[in-house]
């Protein structure tokens, strides 16, 4: 992504997040823009070995989106669930090559997650390599504990090995237990923990655990 495509697509979503929340709102969403802090536990999954297809239940069925699709595919059903003025990113990072998962159930939707092969999330992740990252996982609190989370992990992974992937990486926060939980049972394992101070969305100070070894490190994004 070149520097002016980078600063049209945050001045749309600065404009995008003014016109939903007020100009307060926006305000603290820049603020905290300014310098952020996350911490981060990182998993990866080899695709070199042939995984089992997802066996899906009665009613549940699985869509994939596009580039190609997402327009047509963004119903008033699907923005409602995606969080319509948050998704926004996320929605162009479709159209620009990204792919969309959508998990129904009898026609209702019931989990989203994206595969995101060009992002600098995965650089701030300590992954130099650039492999595709599953992020922006979300299953409805009333489907919840039915395990599609981990088939939706699963498929995504078969997915990805079609298209000739090696490995894929996912992260999550260190105390959300059930997310952790559900990508360990899609056959992820743990590589890394990191904190992370991201200052003006550019340079990231980051501090490491892997394996028995800490270390600190600065990177450019």
């Amino acid at each position: 992504m070149n520097r002016m495509t980078f600063f049209c697509r945050h001045t749309d979503r600065i404009r995008h997040h003014w016109h939903g929340h007020g100009t307060l709102n926006t305000l603290g969403f820049l603020a905290t823009r300014i310098v952020r802090c996350r911490r981060y536990v990182v998993f990866d999954a080899s695709l070199e070995i042939e995984r089992p297809c997802t066996l899906w239940g009665e009613g549940e069925q699985l869509q994939s989106i596009g580039p190609e699709e997402v327009d047509t595919a963004l119903t008033p059903e699907v923005r409602a669930f995606l969080g319509d003025a948050d998704a926004q990113e996320s929605i162009e990072g479709v159209r620009q090559g990204n792919q969309l998962f959508l998990v129904t159930n009898h026609g209702e939707i019931q989990h989203c997650g994206y595969i995101l092969f060009e992002t600098r999330q995965t650089k701030i992740l300590g992954e130099k390599d650039r492999p595709p990252l599953i992020a922006c996982c979300l299953t409805a609190p009333a489907a919840r504990g039915r395990g599609l989370y981990r088939k939706a992990l699963n498929a995504e992974l078969c997915y990805l090995r079609t298209r000739g992937y090696r490995r894929a990486v996912i992260e999550t926060d260190p105390e959300n237990a059930p997310s952790r939980k559900g990508i360990e049972a899609a056959g992820f394992r743990l590589r890394r923990e990191i904190s992370a101070c991201i200052l003006l969305n550019w340079l990231v100070l980051q501090k490491v655990r892997e394996d028995t070894r800490t270390k600190w490190t600065l990177t450019v994004l």
